[in-house]
């Protein structure tokens, strides 16, 4: 998950009280988040004219940057510095409807059409009134253009600027890229004696229209909730990886030279090797990176409190003592172990 996925979800989540500690806070426009009063605030029966230019330059200029979040339904006010400040709530009347309006643009907002763009209504607790959360992805099909004015727009601080030609060319007139991120393949946990056990393979996705080489994953373990040994590292597939160990706790993989991965396709260097047993003494935190030639490098980190990993071990093992199937608790172990996951896994 990058920057604008995980503002995105963070605004979704937190509903109009997220909403609400950005203007106080006065937020500023920055180069992952974009504030939009709707022209009519959304009471028309299609969407503005306004709004419409305003969408497609998001798209163009986010979908050709890093991906960004525009908040509909929040004015802003200039600090003395010149910057745009979240200021004053301007809720859409009918925050559901103005969500299926923008839905409904994108297809027609830029060319090519952005169809990573999603749109979350907010409804206030009372009435339909509220606000809309857009995301627009970081695009694997830029550069997107925008139909309105026929411009191309980059995303630079808090603002949409027009990309001159020559810049353009330079950006985006070489070959489709990689884009690699990690996907988590987890074994049914077992039970034996006092210990729970489960394998999480790190497999490596390439999500981007280019081939990737040279890929890299380091993981590293700052700490584990159990004993020493709890965790291990597996090398599975030592035929295609250079692997490094450093302190036990430090492992690095770097694909050999011949390796290639095809777009929507991925290999498995690593699996993480889980025994949790008590005593539960520390916190787990496990952190890394992937990346590859050609392509921005993406950061992960895994953590969950001591407490919650016992808590969790618990329950399975009452259950197991009072005869209850645990089949449903032990499916649910690993996620219960791994806590929060932030970044791209």
């Amino acid at each position: 998950m990058n920057r604008a996925e995980d503002l995105f979800e963070k605004l979704t989540a937190g509903g109009e009280a997220a909403i609400d500690a950005l203007i106080s806070a006065r937020k500023a426009e920055e180069l992952f988040l974009d504030f939009k009063r709707s022209a009519d605030d959304g009471i028309g029966r299609s969407l503005h004219d306004i709004d419409n230019k305003n969408f497609g330059k998001a798209i163009s200029g986010f979908g050709n940057a890093e991906g960004g979040v525009v908040v509909w339904g929040v004015d802003c006010s200039k600090t003395k510095d010149g910057a745009d400040v979240a200021s004053t709530k301007m809720p859409l009347q009918d925050a559901a409807a103005f969500a299926s309006r923008l839905e409904g643009a994108v297809s027609r907002c830029t060319i090519p059409a952005h169809s990573g763009v999603r749109s979350v209504a907010i409804t206030r607790s009372l009435g339909t009134d509220g606000f809309v959360i857009s995301l627009v992805p970081k695009s694997n099909h830029a550069p997107h253009q925008s139909v309105s004015g026929s411009q191309y727009y980059m995303r630079a601080g808090s603002d949409f600027l027009p990309v001159p030609h020559g810049i353009l060319a330079g950006m985006f007139g070489r070959r489709p890229q990689p884009d690699v991120g990690l996907m988590r393949i987890v074994s049914f946990p077992e039970i034996d004696d006092t210990v729970i056990h489960f394998e999480v393979g790190l497999a490596i996705r390439n999500n981007g229209p280019g081939i990737a080489r040279d890929i890299f994953l380091t993981v590293i373990c700052n700490s584990m909730p159990c004993r020493v040994g709890s965790l291990a590292f597996d090398s599975p597939d030592l035929e295609n990886w250079i692997v490094t160990q450093s302190m036990g706790v430090h492992m690095s993989y770097l694909s050999k030279p011949l390796v290639r991965l095809a777009p929507d396709s991925q290999i498995m260097p690593s699996k993480l090797q889980f025994r949790i047993s008590p005593p539960f003494t520390s916190d787990l935190e496990i952190e890394g990176k992937v990346g590859c030639e050609g392509a921005m490098p993406h950061s992960f980190r895994i953590y969950n409190t001591a407490r919650n990993v016992e808590h969790a071990y618990k329950g399975v093992m009452n259950a197991k003592l009072l005869g209850i199937p645990s089949d449903e608790l032990l499916g649910q172990f690993h996620r219960q172990v791994m806590g929060s996951t932030e970044g791209r896994i």
